[in-house]
């Protein structure tokens, strides 16, 4: 069974972002080429595209955590599914954690071997795309059970995210795989 589905932003939300991408995208390939600097243009373009990936699909995309999702028999039910989908987020939290060291160490390291100022731009590129990417794959995680963004403070695309240790749409917790589930 298929997740359930999110209503996107506004179509004027949509078109703004959309916007705003685009002309972030040009404005760093045009000041690129007259300043002859490459950091400015790769970052612009990066941002240039999310915010115009993000416009495109209405709001950000979530983050399976089951394979086989289903929605619960009853809204408390905390079922082997759901207790394999609160395993894989609070692995993918672990991980987001592991990226702190990561990033220390390795900017370290590429800084030392580096040795050069003009390179720290970049070190900022190559270490930080991959963290973003690892750290977002856990805030937009699906909730096992309700099937919605589990951090999302609504149901829609463009609901803004928040932490926290449950669903902020039906209440479950992280911890609830540890529960004793009835015979």
């Amino acid at each position: 069974m298929a997740y359930p589905e999110r209503l996107p932003a506004p179509s004027w939300i949509r078109y703004a972002c959309m916007a705003f991408g685009a002309l972030n995208v040009v404005q760093a390939v045009r000041y690129g080429t007259m300043a002859g600097d490459l950091f400015m243009p790769v970052a612009g373009v990066l941002v240039g595209g999310a915010w115009f990936a993000f416009g495109c699909y209405g709001g950000l995309p979530l983050v399976a955590t089951v394979r086989d999702w289903r929605p619960p028999a009853a809204p408390d039910e905390v079922s082997a599914m759901h207790g394999q989908g609160l395993r894989v987020m609070r692995r993918r939290r672990w991980l987001t954690w592991a990226t702190i060291p990561v990033w220390l160490i390795g900017g370290l390291a590429l800084a030392v071997w580096l040795d050069d100022p003009k390179y720290m731009p970049f070190i900022l590129i190559v270490l930080g795309v991959p963290i973003i990417a690892v750290q977002s794959v856990y805030w937009l995680s699906r909730c096992p059970r309700c099937g919605y963004g589990f951090f999302a403070r609504g149901k829609s695309r463009a609901a803004f995210l928040g932490r926290g240790k449950s669903c902020r749409q039906c209440g479950l917790a992280l911890t609830a795989y540890r529960q004793r589930r009835a015979p």
